[in-house]
């Protein structure tokens, strides 16, 4: 058996273990099983043989642990905050669809089935995701899993088509190049988030691997919805920082940019050059054709067409269509597949998350919450303000991926919500007068304290100039 799998049992066991007492900790296996999908890699022959599905046993065990527990929230917090609120809403009006459609598939029941089991987890994360040590470790989770696939993709583990990383690691959501480019493009900004809150230099050290290994892995995929996600991403990045800090964090960008080129080979100058020459390539063309599909869907079907029907019925639109294709585009699927009023869940509910965000910042310019978390086994430096830009920056260069890409029904699209909703509750808590609240339990086992220092001890991202 290799190391690897070892390793692997070793924590797989032990933290499904853990979980039934200590239920965040079943979180935070939860996000890493899902980056390393170990059913397919490598390593995962006895994880196949056993028959075993790790995402559903972990979340077993998580629930049970919450039975068993019931954390609390803290003064201002709550289990259902509106972003997670219009998530169930969504997942109830797709399955009205795919109940009342007359053309449900095999993929329709797959695809309700998986948004029932993400909401559900979604649900699980933001019960257990109440402190500021909590939310910390949920991220170190989503890097850890990330850096893995970076790791493998330097190691030339993926499969590759004419020089372009295509498909073949971690999970399903991100097997394919233009996937697993959105994945990266949310979790650039946590990296930059968790480097700025590093207060010594190993830290930073390994923020600055984990980003080159994020970026080195960008540019294998050549696929050219990076080019948007990073352009949206870099726009919302300066927008967010205070006047005072737009100045030095456009320049870091441009030097960011400078140094990422560096990595580029010709290969992939080539691949983003066909942007300009976009009506000679087919793969282009067929995207218009998919997206005049999905309006075409949406005006003969107002209220939709059923979740996990538009592969089968973008044929019957397409002329000469002989393979099912995906729209190539989160919000037309939406459109398509769940009509008028599933489209309007889905606007709605972006647009609340962020501005739940933009409010997260403006708490954190007010209060200026600079935390350092420490038990007998490790320490780390909290920051809201610092998560609140990491999570907002990378979402939207997520949704700006969104547009060539279809996410709609990718569980990281709904952790990410689900994360928006933890911080929001923590920044409520932390926002709270009561001194009990700001001195709260903070280990994964709830029995740790976290020190809020006095404002000013790290650069505050949303603090005025």
């Amino acid at each position: 058996m290799p190391l690897t799998e070892v390793f692997f049992w070793l924590v797989f066991i032990g933290g499904t273990c853990t979980a039934l007492v200590h239920p965040t900790v079943g979180v935070l296996l939860y996000i890493l099983v899902y980056h390393l999908n170990p059913e397919y890699q490598w390593w995962g022959e006895n994880v196949r043989a056993v028959g075993l599905r790790t995402s559903f046993t972990i979340a077993g065990a998580t629930v049970v642990g919450l039975l068993i527990r019931r954390p609390k929230f803290g003064p201002g917090a709550g289990q259902f905050p509106l972003p997670l609120v219009l998530m169930i809403t969504l997942a109830a009006y797709a399955l009205t669809t795919l109940l009342v459609s007359d053309q449900a598939g095999e993929r329709g029941a797959y695809q309700a089935e998986k948004f029932v089991k993400i909401t559900i987890f979604v649900v699980i994360l933001v019960r257990c995701v109440r402190t500021p040590a909590h939310f910390h470790l949920a991220i170190i989770a989503w890097l850890a899993g990330v850096v893995y696939i970076c790791y493998q993709a330097w190691g030339q583990v993926g499969v590759s088509r004419s020089g372009r990383l295509d498909w073949g690691l971690g999970g399903p959501d991100f097997a394919e190049s233009s996937d697993l480019s959105a994945h990266l493009i949310a979790t650039l900004p946590m990296i930059g988030a968790m480097f700025f809150m590093s207060r010594h230099w190993s830290g930073r050290t390994v923020s600055l691997i984990a980003g080159a290994l994020a970026v080195n892995t960008l540019i294998m995929t050549r696929t050219r919805n990076a080019i948007v996600g990073l352009l949206a991403m870099s726009v919302a990045a300066v927008s967010a920082l205070p006047r005072g800090y737009r100045a030095k964090g456009l320049a870091a960008l441009v030097v960011g940019a400078g140094l990422a080129a560096q990595l580029a080979d010709p290969g992939w100058w080539r691949r983003m050059s066909t942007l300009t020459e976009y009506r000679n390539d087919p793969a282009v063309m067929d995207r218009f054709r998919f997206w005049g599909a999905a309006v075409e869907m949406a005006r003969d079907n107002m209220f939709g067409i059923g979740i996990g029907n538009f592969q089968e019925r973008v044929r019957d639109y397409v002329p000469n269509l002989s393979v099912p294709r995906s729209a190539h585009n989160t919000y037309l699927e939406c459109l398509a597949e769940l009509g008028v009023p599933g489209f309007t869940i889905l606007l709605t509910l972006i647009g609340v998350t962020l501005w739940r965000l933009s409010m997260i910042r403006r708490i954190a310019a007010i209060i200026q919450p600079a935390a350092d978390l420490r038990d007998s086994y490790w320490s780390a430096r909290f920051d809201l303000g610092w998560h609140a830009m990491g999570l907002s920056v990378g979402l939207v260069g997520y949704l700006a991926c969104g547009m060539f890409t279809t996410r709609l029904w990718a569980e990281d699209f709904w952790m990410l919500i689900g994360l928006v909703c933890c911080l929001s509750n923590i920044a409520a808590t932390m926002g709270s007068p009561s001194p009990a609240a700001l001195m709260g339990s903070d280990r994964p086992d709830g029995s740790a304290f976290t020190e809020i220092d006095k404002p000013g001890s790290i650069p505050q991202p949303g603090a005025p100039a």
